[in-house]
Parts: structure tokens; sequence; C-alpha cells
């Protein structure tokens, strides 16, 4: 499995367990564990390997399309791993169902792996925009002879779906060479203009350990009466850093209050300079990208991918429905 929707062998057998547990979209969840049973049953693979992959397919912030909607305690961004597989529930998502059906040939097939990209298990493929990269294939279908400028246009850059900034050499990862990508949070100063605000993460960070990297530079240093301008240049004016992240909401945010003497504007600018507040990633594509996009219309060509991308749209929407 896999070729028809770039899926891994695994993250199908997941989607193949759940359905055949009836755990469909609108219909009731099933307990992880047995879904995991069924996976072992189906590859061999032991419960606690694949469950891996299964939390990758629940977590928002992993990938662009979600494949799996799960209840439970699934894990958060910082030092919050994930229940228990015997204390979580798991579902086909839409996406995950219309992927499924390409799969099984009930629909032409879909683009989920070139969207999703593998970078949130430590692979080079980023991800990109599910509307563009639907939006670019449609173009080819339609119109063979659209440039490859178009299509890279049209795709974009890399987005990691969690609205933390990309950037980097966007030119040299579209042509199929290797780069380096920047992600930064967003960070912004109050209305008040008294403190920092950090929020949307990097999607390859951890914000418990960020927090914690922003305390200790704000720390006074043993070395710091015989160095006084370095531990200055070195030190973050930071009187106080509160985290008012919630699990609930699924939102990761730290607040920053800068000391006295030292302006919100002032502080939010060495902030940025913290790693964690920042990550970077190496990047990659097989091939260039315009010639991923033409391949991937020219090697299905005989079946109906409007069909399918429009089905895949659709699921994209119901998901954003849901919030």
């Amino acid at each position: 499995m896999g070729k028809r929707s770039g899926l891994g062998v695994v993250d199908c057998t997941i989607l193949e367990a759940l359905d055949s547990l009836g755990a469909r979209p609108g219909r009731r969840f099933r307990r992880s564990a047995r879904v995991l049973a069924v996976v072992e049953d189906r590859i061999r693979l032991a419960p606690g390997y694949a469950y891996e992959v299964l939390v990758d397919l629940v977590r928002p912030w992993t990938m662009p399309l979600l494949l799996v909607d799960g209840q439970g305690n699934f894990g958060g961004r910082g030092n919050d791993p994930a229940a228990n597989y015997r204390y979580t529930d798991s579902r086909l998502s839409p996406a995950g169902q219309v992927a499924l059906a390409a799969e099984r040939g009930d629909l032409a097939p879909v683009p989920v792996g070139l969207i999703n990209g593998n970078v949130y298990r430590e692979g080079t493929r980023p991800p990109f925009r599910p509307r563009a990269v639907i939006e670019a294939l449609r173009r080819v279908i339609r119109r063979s002879r659209v440039t490859s400028k178009d299509l890279i246009d049209i795709v974009g850059p890399p987005e990691f779906g969690n609205g933390c900034t990309v950037t980097g050499d966007f030119a040299a990862l579209a042509a199929g060479c290797p780069a380096v990508l920047r992600l930064q949070a967003r960070v912004t100063v109050s209305d008040d203009h008294g403190s920092v605000r950090i929020e949307n993460f990097p999607p390859n960070a951890n914000p418990d350990e960020t927090a914690s990297s922003i305390a200790g530079r704000a720390a006074m240093r043993d070395w710091a009466p015989r160095h006084p301008g370095l531990h200055r240049s070195a030190r973050l004016p930071l009187r106080d850093i509160r985290d008012l992240s919630s699990q609930a909401r699924g939102t990761d945010l730290l607040v920053c209050v800068p000391e006295p003497g030292t302006t919100a504007e002032q502080l939010r600018d060495q902030l940025l300079d913290v790693y964690g507040v920042y990550t970077t990633v190496p990047v990659a594509l097989p091939r260039p990208l315009a010639t991923m996009i033409r391949s991937w219309a020219r090697a299905h060509g005989t079946e109906d991918l409007l069909a399918s991308l429009a089905a895949l749209e659709n699921a994209i929407r119901v998901q954003s429905a849901r919030g």
C-alpha cells in the first residue's frame, strides 16, 4: 500500500485497522489498543512502535492533513507525553477516509504524502499548503503546458499549519536542492506594551524546554562580576515568565515581562534569538517541485483525478469547519 496516497505502510495499515473496526468519521471511536492489535496481526509491528505513528496521525501540529481523529490525552508539545494506548481512542478523519478510499481503488489517487511530507518524523520533505497543492495539480491536469514557475508560485513555500513563520531559500528547495528552513514562533508585544507573547511555536520546538531556556538566560551567572560586559550582552532582561498554555484548547503561550528599564520591544528583539523560539530544519525534495507535481499527475493520468482532488478538498473543508 501507499502508491496511491504516498503514505507509509504503517500509516496505511492503521487506516485499514480503523476502518475494519467501524471507526469512521461521525461514528464511534475505538480504543487505540484494539486498533494496534489489528495492526500487529496484519504486519507484526508491536503496539508500542505502531502507537508512535498513530499519535503522529492525530496531533494537529505534526502535519497539515490529519488522517486520524483522537479522543483522550495524545500529549502536548511540551513535556506532556501521550497516555498509554489503553486509555486513548481513535477513528478515521475525513481526510483519512479519502486516503484509504484512494488506496483501495475506490477513488483515484490523492496527494496526501506530497502535502504532508515527512519532516515530522525527521525526514527531509517539508509539508505544503493542502489547497495549494490541489490547485497546482488541477492546473497541470487541465492545462499541461502550465509553466514550472506558475506551479511553484501556486504551491508557495512550505507551510507547517500552526502559524509559525517559515523563511529560507525557497528557490533552492523548489529546484530540488537541499536547503535549511528557519521556523519562528509568533513573538508580539502585548496591546498595553507591558509584556511579550510567544505563541505558534515551531512544530519541532518544545515550549516547556524553551521556557526553561529563557528563564536560564535571565538568571545571574557566577561569572557575571568578572565579566560584566559579557553578562549584560548575553543575559535576557526578563523580570518574569508565565506559561499560559492550555492543553484543553490546544494552545501554547508564554508571556514574558521585561525588567524595569527595558521596553517590551527590546525584550522581543532579544527573544527572537533564543533557540526554541526559532528552530531550523534541513529540507530537500527528491526532485524539483514542479517536476514532482507533473510526475504525480502523469503517473495517474488515466484515472479521474479531478474527482479525487475534489473529495480531498471537501474532507479538508469538513475538518476545518470542526475547528
